[in-house]
């Protein structure tokens, strides 16, 4: 087991998975930009669309459904599927609630791009971020002799891991915040244009990131190439996102105070 470059690999994801957004929010309070109020909305969209609703669902409420546990067991292409539409769905719907509720005077392309870093930003922290702090602690204690591996029966699963496939865990993070973006940006757009079909759209867009993702490693595809699957989406999502800038009226200016 390489300790050196685990360790290194981790301390990369925490700056990744908690750099962005707490780097993106001072940059935000040190240059008294608007869209602190966008940030902090999608950050609680996520929290009240996954962490509060969908996940609990999924852990507590369906296991209980014969039909779900078929289906988990029986179809996992099926349940894939399931897995990026109901995912689409909760945080689709719930970032064009938050737009639509709480940023009603904050329509701007630049509202849209603080959204969608607050969204992505928390769930860095949530999905990646805080367990690779767990781990690092883990691996510096396993590295100095003072962690009993065998006690608690992680040694053998850590010699299974590849500082690639730890520096990975970073790497998605990055572009599941850009794929946030756009999908904020697009949310916003249709919501500024009074077209529904956004919605859907934004809605169909996540559903088959999150489902074609899942698909590619649960046929063996590997890790590797659902990487690639999400950094493509990630990357013309982000072309979107920059062509569509100037489609949005009333943009404020980069020199705009917070009002």
């Amino acid at each position: 087991m390489n300790f050196s470059a685990l360790i290194l690999c981790f301390i990369i994801n925490i700056i990744i998975c908690f750099g962005i957004p707490i780097g993106y929010l001072i940059y935000l309070i040190a240059a008294k930009r608007r869209g602190l109020k966008s940030f902090f909305t999608g950050a609680l969209v996520f929290l009240i669309s996954q962490v509060f609703f969908r996940l609990p669902i999924l852990k507590y409420i369906l296991p209980k459904m014969d039909w779900y546990s078929t289906m988990t067991v029986f179809y996992p292409i099926i349940y894939c599927i399931f897995l990026g539409i109901t995912a689409g769905l909760f945080e689709e719907i719930g970032r064009f609630l938050g737009f639509k509720l709480a940023l009603k005077k904050k329509r701007s392309w630049f509202d849209g791009l603080s959204f969608g870093i607050g969204h992505g930003g928390i769930e860095a922290m949530i999905v990646s971020g805080v367990s690779s702090i767990q781990n690092l602690v883990i691996l510096i204690s396993l590295n100095k002799g003072s962690y009993d591996a065998g006690k608690h029966g992680i040694s053998e699963a850590f010699k299974a891991v590849t500082s690639m496939n730890v520096l990975l865990g970073g790497i998605e993070r990055i572009f599941a915040i850009l794929i946030h973006v756009g999908l904020s940006i697009l949310i916003l757009y249709g919501i500024n244009q009074r077209k529904k079909i956004y919605l859907g759209l934004s809605i169909l867009i996540h559903g088959v990131v999150d489902s074609i993702g899942a698909i590619i490693v649960t046929l063996g595809f590997g890790i590797y190439v659902a990487e690639l699957w999400i950094g493509i989406c990630a990357v013309v999502l982000l072309i979107f996102s920059i062509k569509i800038k100037n489609k949005f009226e009333g943009d404020v200016s980069k020199n705009e105070k917070i009002i």
